[in-house]
């Protein structure tokens, strides 16, 4: 399986606020969630390496949010049936996907996959 090259992604934002994007932990939970959620076999498809290729070539804001506007949720299900998809999910899934992603924030001690850069430049 191909790897993140930085775990972290430092940033500006629209408020001019410095922050730092979990790229790995993203990308970690999105694995999880094909996995764990799914229950499906990771496969490096054109979707996965597309995906990859996004977290591993981040420039600035405009590409954190562009990955962080589509839930992970997305992302999971894109690289499953390898093509841009179409979200969509009932609202049951929708609690079993919120409990999941409570459950992983708690096991990673995380609130989000954006944090503000408390570390002076």
């Amino acid at each position: 399986m191909k790897h993140i090259k930085n775990d972290k992604f430092s940033f500006i934002d629209d408020d001019g606020q410095e922050k730092i994007f979990l790229r790995e932990k993203y990308f970690e939970f999105v694995c999880l969630l094909i996995t764990e959620f799914f229950k499906k076999k990771i496969i490096e498809n054109e979707f996965y390496n597309y995906f990859i290729s996004m977290l591993n070539n981040l420039e600035d804001y405009d590409g954190v949010d562009y990955i962080n506007h589509q839930i992970p949720y997305h992302w999971a299900l894109s690289i499953i049936q390898n093509k841009n998809t179409t979200d969509s999910y009932t609202s049951e899934e929708l609690e079993k996907l919120l409990e999941f992603y409570a459950k992983f924030e708690k096991q990673n001690n995380l609130t989000s996959f954006i944090v503000v850069n408390t570390i002076p430049s």
